[in-house]
């Protein structure tokens, strides 16, 4: 009995010490939880603030400027830095190294040959030994590589053994930023713009820059291992910029470079523009823009389509012709008198007087010949002759007619730093009794490229004059939130009759005048050739140095609704006559012919008599679509493949049941598109340079509307 009541006692006596070492313990606590809040409370928030940050700006992503064709020309996209975080983390109450040293040993060698392959910049040797001092120095924020890598590429390096654990248990850590990024490399790039340290500088990004930088927004973070976790419930919604549809047409575009380039290589000029306009809309199709930085070497630097301004020569002399033929002064076919190709303009007082020379005047000059004969020719007397005669003793009415027809009306391009027409006044004091004169053939007075061609554009447009224009739509989400249209700058030029005239003149200055170079079996033109004599000099004028800029102003097919109008200027030639035709007129008519040939245009191409054999031709393996197209434009059958039918009027192709990628590898992003594209397939690229890898890899069967990622590198 004595012993149950002992073993009682000591049980009793146990509870009680455990009991009370609990209700020691729960003091202890409820001290320690009083004490943080009430004597240490203001310290630990103190801490807990610290490690926020508060209203941190979240950049809104910028809006990707696409092609007329919806191609991404500029776009922004997400780069990303590689870093190791190897200090101490806490577990379970523990420091534990980040990552274990046997994880490290056990996979470094392997990350490093991995990382090694993949960035190129270092040895695997070199990255394990810059991974090993890291590790040894506890480094907080290791910097792998200088070198930046994409989303595809961080997709596959964290797929490599060591960070494929997870960056708690590695330490491995990325920061991204952004990027704007032209997969076209360098395509309309004046027009196009750029973002220098993330500020719009030129061209359509920094016309729409509010509506391709959308709105910020805002966030409290706090910082736990080196990066930003968001405070949930804090936030204010970023609001993503819109996407922008220019005109441009990529195919035009490139076939618009690559002539202009070649042309400027070969005359070694000082710079040069083309512009490709839709006559019916007023879109800018292609535009581009080439300077000389030493021989055979040009860049784009500069607008000179839409901030040049320049004296226009003879491309003028159509403006000042209409006008004539407008106000009833001339007729297509009236006779004026260039005598000897010199002619002396003498002031009314008879005391001073200047010589217009034409540019056969040391061949004894035209003679009396036609107005049309006058343009066909371009001559500088037969046009002054023309424009002194109706307007001498009133200046002010030429000047009221060029008003009246829209040629120097200021029409807002919505791109900074565009020119505007400059035509003197007649209260000017720099008017003089040359100025009217000199005028009409393109002197003394100073017009950007696009407003010439504005002009032609009228002509070629049924007498309706309307604004270039370089951005159709405004996209939110895929969605046209706003279309653009261009404006209509006057709904006649001139009266139908003029219209008529002044079209069959300039169809006779390509069919029997300057520009007979540009007579094409393929595609009809129709335009006028300009040439100005430039004096340049060190400080200035200077009358002992002369040069010249050649232009061609004009529109195709030569037809009753032609579709492209197009300007090429080309300032200094060097080593070469000076004649506009082959060199500006020749940069149009490539251009035409490659447009023709892509299948722009309306016209079909004609057999020279003895080219009909009666025999249809074997079309060996390529694009059905283009092929299809091609044997329509010459009224041929075509038979779909594996069809052996031949006869005088069937094509057929030959090709294996399956259709396969072709290899793109190794080439620029524009021909691997391009290739890519014409086959039906959606292209998606990713880097810059040329061509590494491509997915699916060449060889793989697809189908139309396939996506393909190309991976290029430098």
């Amino acid at each position: 009995m004595k012993m149950e009541r002992s073993k009682q006692s000591k049980i009793s006596f146990r509870y009680f010490l455990i009991s009370l070492l609990v209700v020691i313990m729960c003091l202890f606590v409820i001290g320690k939880v009083i004490k943080i809040i009430f004597v240490e409370g203001e310290g630990w928030n103190k801490k807990s603030e610290s490690a926020i940050q508060r209203g941190v700006k979240i950049p809104a992503h910028r809006g990707n400027i696409l092609s007329a064709n919806d191609e991404i020309v500029a776009s922004t996209i997400k780069e990303y830095k590689l870093f190791f975080d190897f200090r101490e983390i806490e577990d379970n109450g523990k420091y534990i190294r980040v990552p274990q040293p046997d994880t490290l040993n056990k996979y470094i060698d392997s990350f490093c040959q991995a990382i090694s392959k993949k960035l190129g910049d270092k040895s695997a040797s070199e990255y394990k030994k810059i991974i090993l001092k890291g590790y040894k120095r506890k480094s907080s924020r290791l910097e792998l590589s200088k070198r930046v890598v994409s989303y595809l590429d961080l997709l596959e390096i964290k797929k490599f053994p060591l960070v494929n654990k997870g960056g708690g248990a590695t330490g491995f850590f990325v920061e991204s930023q952004e990027k704007r990024e032209m997969p076209f490399g360098k395509v309309a790039s004046r027009t196009i713009g750029r973002l220098k340290n993330g500020e719009a500088e030129y061209g359509i990004e920094l016309a729409y820059d509010s509506i391709l930088r959308g709105k910020d927004g805002k966030a409290d973070f706090r910082i736990i291992r080196k990066q930003n976790v968001e405070v949930r419930g804090t936030e204010v919604d970023k609001e993503n910029g819109c996407d922008i549809r220019t005109t441009i047409d990529l195919k035009i575009q490139y076939h618009a470079e690559e002539a202009l380039l070649k042309k400027l290589k070969e005359v070694d000029a000082d710079n040069g523009s083309v512009i490709v306009m839709e006559v019916e809309t007023g879109a800018i199709k292609a535009i581009a823009n080439y300077s000389r930085i030493k021989e055979g070497k040009f860049k784009e630097s500069r607008n000179f389509a839409i901030s040049g301004l320049y004296q226009p020569g003879s491309t003028f002399k159509t403006v000042a012709v209409t006008a004539a033929l407008d106000d009833g002064v001339t007729t297509p076919n009236e006779i004026f008198d260039t005598e000897d190709g010199t002619y002396t303009h003498r002031h009314p007082n008879g005391r001073n007087s200047k010589q217009i020379r034409d540019w056969n005047a040391h061949r004894g000059g035209f003679g009396p010949i036609s107005v049309t004969r006058i343009m066909e020719e371009s001559s500088n007397i037969g046009t002054a002759k023309i424009v002194l005669k109706g307007y001498e003793n009133n200046p002010q009415k030429f000047l009221d007619k060029l008003n009246q027809m829209g040629i120097n009306e200021k029409v807002d391009l919505k791109i900074i730093g565009q020119a505007y027409p400059q035509i003197p006044k007649l209260s000017s004091r720099l008017w003089s009794y040359t100025t009217l004169p000199w005028m009409s053939f393109g002197y003394n007075i100073q017009i950007p490229p696009i407003y010439s061609l504005m002009f032609y554009n009228a002509i070629a447009n049924g007498g309706k004059m309307i604004s270039p224009i370089f951005v159709t739509d405004i996209l939110k989400e895929g969605k046209v939130v706003e279309h653009i249209n261009s404006k209509v700058v006057r709904e006649q030029i001139c009266k139908p009759k003029t219209l008529t005239e002044i079209r069959n003149i300039l169809t006779s200055v390509v069919q029997n005048g300057t520009a007979q170079n540009l007579k094409s079996p393929k595609v009809s033109i129709a335009g006028k050739t300009g040439t100005v004599i430039i004096y340049p000099g060190e400080f200035g004028y200077d009358p002992n140095v002369r040069t010249h800029r050649v232009s061609f102003c004009g529109y195709f097919p030569d037809d009753e609704k032609p579709k492209y109008s197009c300007m090429v200027v080309v300032t200094r030639p060097r080593g070469v006559y000076p004649s506009a035709g082959p060199i500006a007129g020749g940069v149009l008519k490539e251009i035409a012919e490659k447009m023709y040939a892509l299948g722009y245009l309306n016209e079909a191409p004609t057999l020279q008599a003895g080219e009909d054999t009666g025999k249809s031709p074997k079309i060996a393996k390529g694009i059905e679509s283009v092929t299809e197209t091609l044997c329509d434009s010459l009224n041929i059958k075509y038979i779909a493949e594996h069809t052996k039918e031949i006869n005088s009027d069937t094509c057929y192709t030959e090709s294996n049941d399956i259709i396969t990628l072709p290899s793109v590898t190794d080439m620029g992003i524009r021909d691997a598109i391009f290739t890519l594209e014409e086959l039906g397939l959606k292209v998606t690229a990713n880097g810059k340079g040329y061509v590494k890898q491509q997915i699916p890899a060449a060889g793989s069967p697809y189908n139309v509307g396939d996506e393909v990622i190309i991976i290029l590198e430098n």
